[in-house]
């Protein structure tokens, strides 16, 4: 039977092979650049059940998330919500941060089911990193500091968590990411971006997506080409590798299991295609 589900990094497992800490109960972790020194990095693209968002205080890196490109300068968030896949490009796990890695089960009553799906930055294809101004940085801080504070007390940390998160959302809202404020273009390009992590399993074809969003394929794929540098056919093939990748290194599925997973009928056919993508066949990428 075919896998339906690829495997994602449970919060406990992340925290000890990746954050390098001891077994621990809870839902919420405050990690710190000491945390990721203890352990080793993640070199391949990998996907979560969590959330997490950290605060960058000094030095800079680069992440993947999707198939966007973000610089992380410092005084910059990154939000990532469950189920996305990502991939730290340049990254010495030593630059100075505080990140909270967290699940949905911090929160009970009186907050309702699901009220994390609301924040738009944690959902694929989203703005992943904002950079903040000293005023925001500053305020960011001030909020960190009792939920690092109250990390042990669930009930406590919980309404921290969530006064953290409004003010967050604010400034997402502000910078123009979730309102209409921001151009066309930059608006289609972010709904081509969630369209694809939505339906890249099933649709492959240009035609799809242009449709959903109302414009020729010609149309679509130049102004992506203008606002990212891929075509709409490259940023497909992109996304569908990465997804690849990730369910390579981190899961045991049979490679006929990843190939159907993906959307693909012919394993034979995927295998050519990876191969021209990166150079080895998937059975050498998984080493």
């Amino acid at each position: 039977m075919v896998q339906q589900t690829p495997f994602n990094f449970a919060f406990h497992q992340f925290l000890r092979q990746v954050v390098g800490t001891p077994a621990l109960d809870g839902h919420l972790y405050v990690a710190t650049e000491a945390d990721f020194a203890r352990a080793g990095n993640i070199s391949f693209p990998y996907r979560s059940y969590f959330y997490a968002f950290g605060l960058m205080h000094e030095d800079q890196c680069r992440i993947r998330i999707g198939i966007r490109d973000f610089e992380v300068p410092k005084q910059a968030l990154t939000l990532i919500g469950p189920g996305i896949t990502r991939l730290w490009l340049d990254n010495n796990w030593n630059v100075q941060n505080t990140t909270f890695f967290f699940t949905p089960d911090l929160f009970g009553p009186p907050f309702y089911n699901n009220f994390l799906l609301d924040y738009l930055f944690f959902r694929a294809g989203a703005q992943h990193v904002l950079v903040l101004s000293d005023q925001e940085y500053a305020r960011v801080k001030d909020l960190m500091r009792p939920l690092q504070q109250y990390s042990d007390v669930p009930k406590i940390a919980a309404g921290l968590m969530f006064a953290l998160l409004e003010y967050i959302n604010a400034l997402y809202d502000q910078q123009g990411h979730s309102t209409t404020a921001v151009g066309w273009n930059h608006q289609l390009v972010s709904q081509f971006n969630q369209l694809l992590h939505t339906h890249f399993q099933q649709q492959k074809e240009v035609g799809f997506y242009a449709d959903q969003l109302n414009v020729s394929a010609k149309h679509l794929s130049e102004l992506l080409k203008q606002e990212t540098g891929k075509s709409a056919k490259q940023s497909i093939d992109e996304l569908v590798l990465f997804e690849a990748k990730s369910l390579l290194k981190q899961t045991a599925m049979s490679i006929k299991e990843i190939v159907y997973w993906l959307g693909y009928d012919d394993p034979s056919y995927f295998t050519r295609l990876f191969k021209s993508k990166t150079g080895v066949t998937p059975l050498a990428y998984r080493g």
